[in-house]
């Protein structure tokens, strides 16, 4: 009895809950119709498209390949043309300045052409129509078929002139007319007799003294500022370079005047670096000057310097010229 109650109300139920009004049957109709028509829309349109992608890959495959292909054959064309014959035009050309296309045209393989380019990008150069036949890959038989047309063309060499020194008495007689001559008049050099003043010369002046050239004339004006004058012309023995053999060359010709301007040394005010740049005071003398100023306060000849032992009397003898005490 309990078993067919049970039944019973299960068979109410389900009959409630699956009966459907006309117009509910009519809408779930409809349903089915769209989902039915969606799922055939969608295998149709996503079969094409993934035909088309399909189809997309595979020419850029193609293209690469090409691309590869171009490539490795050495670039012969700008588009993909692998039965393309090209026209060989024997020409004159001058291997380190044509570019890639006039090689290939010459009849070369587009890598041999290639590695011409490469040679000379690496500073190589063709001296000669044989250093053709360097180029890695280059047959013998292209060899022979380019070489009457190699032409390389030479650098222009600067013109070689000859200097020929002269002086003014015999400068009318050479041949001033002929070309590539360059005529350089000799400096004039002063006889024995004349003397130039050392410290008001400058270079120009000095190298017209016998056995006086560029480098010792400069060399000597720049140890005169440095010293702030020559006081005696045996000074010139402390002149880098300068010995005593060609002293003695150059001494007859060389004088100072009396009372020379020095450019003297204020020792009173002077900076240790201001005085030991002077050639006759070391590091040691200029500092032991900067103390001797700090505990008097002001130095007020050079007897005073020839107190401390840092001065020898050769020092003080060669100074005296060159300090103011001011």
């Amino acid at each position: 009895m309990l078993i067919y109650c049970l039944k019973s109300n299960f068979n109410v139920v389900w009959k409630d809950f699956f009966s459907f009004t006309k117009q509910e049957c009519q809408g779930i109709l409809l349903l089915l119709v769209l989902v039915a028509g969606i799922c055939i829309g969608k295998f149709f349109f996503f079969k094409k498209e993934s035909v088309s992608d399909e189809k997309n890959i595979v020419q850029e495959q193609v293209f690469e390949n090409r691309k590869e292909e171009k490539y490795f054959r050495g670039k012969e064309s700008f588009s993909y043309q692998p039965n393309n014959e090209i026209t060989i035009i024997l020409k004159p050309f001058d291997p380190n300045s044509v570019d890639y296309s006039t090689f290939v045209s010459l009849g070369l393989k587009p890598y041999i052409a290639q590695n011409i380019i490469k040679y000379r990008n690496k500073g190589g150069k063709f001296k000669n129509s044989n250093d053709f036949r360097k180029i890695y890959g280059l047959s013998n038989d292209d060899f022979k078929r380019l070489k009457p047309y190699i032409e390389i063309k030479t650098e222009e060499q600067p013109i070689q002139t000859q200097q020929i020194v002269i002086n003014d008495s015999i400068s009318k007689i050479l041949p001033l007319q002929e070309e590539n001559i360059q005529i350089v008049k000799k400096q004039e050099k002063i006889t024995l007799g004349t003397v130039i003043d050392i410290n008001l010369a400058d270079t120009a002046d000095l190298k017209k003294i016998p056995f006086i050239g560029s480098v010792f004339a400069l060399r000597i004006v720049k140890y005169r500022r440095l010293l702030g004058g020559f006081y005696s012309v045996e000074q010139l023995k402390e002149v880098h370079g300068l010995d005593n053999e060609l002293f003695l060359k150059i001494a007859p010709y060389m004088t100072i005047s009396e009372n020379p301007d020095f450019q003297a040394i204020a020792i009173n005010q002077s900076s240790l670096d201001k005085l030991k740049s002077h050639p006759y005071i070391n590091f040691y003398q200029a500092k032991v000057i900067i103390e001797l100023r700090k505990k008097k306060g002001k130095i007020r000849d050079i007897s005073e310097l020839a107190l401390l032992e840092e001065f020898s009397e050769n020092d003080l003898n060669r100074l005296v010229y060159y300090l103011s005490f001011e």
